[in-house]
């Protein structure tokens, strides 16, 4: 075992009787490279095979007087060959009262770096960087070198298997029948010869294993380590810095740690690790550039940009060129301007990413930064305010990804988003009318989800009969021209529109075509159309003023004269349809808050006489869904909703209507709270009717023209 005097050599056995590198054990000497090799592989077990890249981060040039590199790094520091005498060194000449010169006065072996450690009274543990000679004497030409791991133990169980866990990985033995285990394993020892140097990149490359932390093994450190060094090799200390994460050595098997004791371990380690003398740091961790951390934090790391710039300074002293390892990949050159290095990287997958620089032969540390595109989740939860509801304060609830801030509005009254938005959300007192809730919720990485919505009606009135397809709180108007183009007129709260937008072609081919409300109960109005076939589909709106791809949800129903939106008529939540045969009789399609139906109920006959039916919502304002209707003669009809999916008896509320090719229940165009008729006349005029909450309708305002190019109106 290793004594805690200065130590010329490294002893060979526990009894100092050969220095470690003569000709009979110097790797070279004994068996090939690719043995050795193959030997590191066994002896790291579990870890499988030295993969090739790992390795120390840097080397610095051969130093031409000795024909060894004058530095090697593990990305954090650079330790030259210590070999001179009085410098703390394994290793000194063999005069060491004289200069180092080589070959005359120059050792022959010395070490890069060194860590070892006495456990208990069973053995020792020895990792390191090693410099030496092939044959064992100073010889100019046969300069090699490579890195160790030696395990020597004794007095232990003949023939047990035994476990190390040590800074450089887990390694099993099986004990010898004489219960020792005397493993020596040289990774990367290259082959001299008169025509070619030793392989010095190789050396480091193979410098004890790759441990799953990127492709540097890194140095043991003593903690309270004397100033320029890495340790003291007098003084056993506590190390940190192990790769594997393991600072000490455990040995567990069969009485390692004496009788019935299994487990022996030991924190403390003679270190030799001469910092050079020009080491200077390497360049410091990079950073996301500001532009690149998207987000609501500058410092978390987390960003929606896909090509982020990567950004960094360089000290004083340390040398560029500096280069980027991403995902421990191929280096990538970077811009130098002056002392800021940065590069714009190529599009990155979504997940977490790391980036380490390279200047110098040292490494910085590692950013480690998550790349996050996706928009956090959000939706309307239960419990849901009753719709319509007497409370004029209503409360929302929600809920989303965890870390997402929230935003709210409620639509028409508070159309500012609230960004310190939670749930459950109330509201000030609220007029009556319907009213539409929005949140959304913006994550980490500063992705915007979609609003998720809900339509909440304050005061008395029926349900669905705010016909609102771009979910800002207002009613709008959807209408084909005769060319099969579907426009949204977007209603602007005050009885009028805002400008156009198309969102669809080829619907000439619909024979019907229905603004129904929230049919399928996701806080977006749907259209419902029939084509000449007779099949009909539910066209579900996509809350941002256009509809999604068609469901089919009925067939036969060209054998219907009218097909009306009319709202919840039954006062079950659902949206409704209520429709007219060819003989007359009126059938309601009770709505199942999806995407179809639970059936149909007959609650009329003799309706062939009406030449116009429109659900225009709830018209008197007792919280029903209504019918209205224009017979032959022009007379004007409001059938009140009974609440229970069907009418009352019939009211006239006005004369003269056969002046008008279309009659539309369009929701609360004014926003008022009461729902509003529209009609269209033989000139094209465009006329808005609002209702007075009673039952019936004020005076007419002409909002259009030249409507008359349009062939259906919704």
């Amino acid at each position: 075992m290793f004594s805690q005097s200065v130590r010329p050599k490294m002893p060979d056995g526990a009894n100092g009787s050969r220095p470690a590198h003569r000709k009979s054990t110097t790797t070279l000497g004994r068996f090939a490279p690719a043995v050795a090799g193959a030997l590191l592989a066994a002896a790291l077990s579990p870890l499988g095979a030295m993969p090739a890249n790992a390795e120390t981060a840097g080397m610095g040039p051969v130093d031409a007087t000795n024909g060894f590199p004058t530095w090697y790094s593990d990305g954090t520091v650079r330790l030259q060959l210590c070999y001179e005498a009085g410098k703390g060194c394994l290793s000194e000449p063999p005069d060491p009262n004289q200069p180092a010169s080589y070959p005359g006065n120059f050792p022959e072996e010395a070490f890069w770096f060194s860590a070892s450690a006495d456990v208990g009274t069973i053995g020792s543990y020895e990792a390191a960087l090693e410099a030496a000679h092939v044959n064992g004497p100073v010889v100019p030409g046969e300069q090699m070198g490579f890195a160790r791991l030696r395990f020597r133990f004794d007095g232990l169980q003949p023939n047990a298997q035994y476990t190390v866990t040590h800074p450089y990985g887990v390694s099993t033995f099986t004990a010898d029948a004489a219960g020792g285990i005397n493993a020596t394993t040289d990774a990367g020892a290259c082959a001299p010869t008169d025509t070619v140097a030793c392989d010095w990149a190789g050396v480091g490359a193979a410098f004890l294993g790759d441990f799953g932390r990127g492709t540097t093994a890194t140095f043991l450190t003593q903690v309270g380590a004397p100033a320029g060094t890495l340790g003291d090799i007098n003084t056993a200390r506590p190390v940190t810095g192990a790769p594997s994460g393991n600072n000490s050595v455990t040995v567990t098997g069969p009485n390692a740690g004496g009788p019935g004791i299994n487990t022996i371990t030991q924190s403390n380690f003679f270190v030799q690790g001469l910092i050079a003398t020009d080491s200077v740091g390497g360049p410091n961790t990079p950073d996301l550039a500001a532009a690149s951390d998207s987000g609501r934090s500058n410092s978390d790391n987390i960003t929606n940009v896909t090509a982020p710039t990567i950004t960094g300074t360089l000290p004083a002293g340390t040398a560029g060129p500096v280069q980027l390892i991403v995902d421990n990949g191929a280096p990538r050159a970077t811009t130098l301007t002056g002392s800021t290095y940065s590069l714009k990287l190529a599009p990155l997958a979504q997940g977490p990413h790391s980036v380490r620089a390279v200047a110098g032969g040292l490494n910085s540390g590692t950013l480690n930064f998550t790349v996050d595109t996706t928009a956090p989740a959000v939706a309307v939860t239960a419990p849901f305010p009753s719709t319509p509801s007497l409370d004029n304060t209503p409360s929302l609830s929600f809920s989303g990804e965890t870390g997402a801030r929230f935003e709210c509005q409620l639509l028409p009254s508070n159309p500012s988003w609230d960004p310190t938005c939670a749930s459950p959300k109330t509201w000030d007192a609220q007029a009556n009318g319907a009213h539409v809730f929005n949140v959304r919720a913006t994550d980490a990485a500063g992705n915007v989800s979609l609003p998720a919505s809900r339509m909440v009606r304050v005061g008395q009135g029926g349900t669905g009969d705010l016909r609102d397809f771009n979910s800002d709180g207002k009613a709008d108007v959807v209408s084909r021209d005769s060319g099969g183009r579907l426009w949204l007129y977007p209603g602007n709260g005050g009885s009028g529109f805002l400008a156009r937008t198309q969102i669809g072609v080829g619907w000439n081919s619909m024979t019907s075509i229905v603004s129904v409300g929230d049919f399928n109960n996701d806080a977006k109005s749907d259209l419902v159309a029939r084509d000449s076939s007779g099949r009909l589909f539910l066209y579900r709106g996509n809350g941002a003023g256009g509809v999604q791809a068609r469901l089919q949800i009925g067939a036969g129903w060209n054998s219907m004269t009218s097909i009306v939106g009319a709202g919840d008529l039954n006062r079950d939540g659902k949206v409704d349809l209520t429709a007219r045969d060819s003989s007359g009789r009126l059938w309601l399609y009770k709505g199942n808050g999806s995407n179809g139906f639970l059936g149909r109920t007959q609650i009329g006959s003799g309706w062939n006489v009406m030449t116009s039916i429109v659900g225009p919502g709830d018209l008197n304002s007792d919280g029903r869904a209504d019918l209205v209707a224009r017979d032959s003669s022009g007379k004007f009809w409001l059938y009140r909703g009974n609440g229970t999916g069907g009418v009352l008896g019939r009211t006239q509320i006005g004369t003269g209507w056969n002046i008008y090719s279309s009659v539309v229940g369009s929701g609360d165009l004014n926003g008022d709270g009461r729902a509003d008729l529209t009609a269209k006349d033989s000139s094209g005029k465009l006329w808005f009717y609002a209702g007075n909450g009673a039952g019936g309708v004020l005076g007419r305002l002409q909002i259009g023209a030249s409507w008359n190019v349009m062939t259906s109106i919704s």
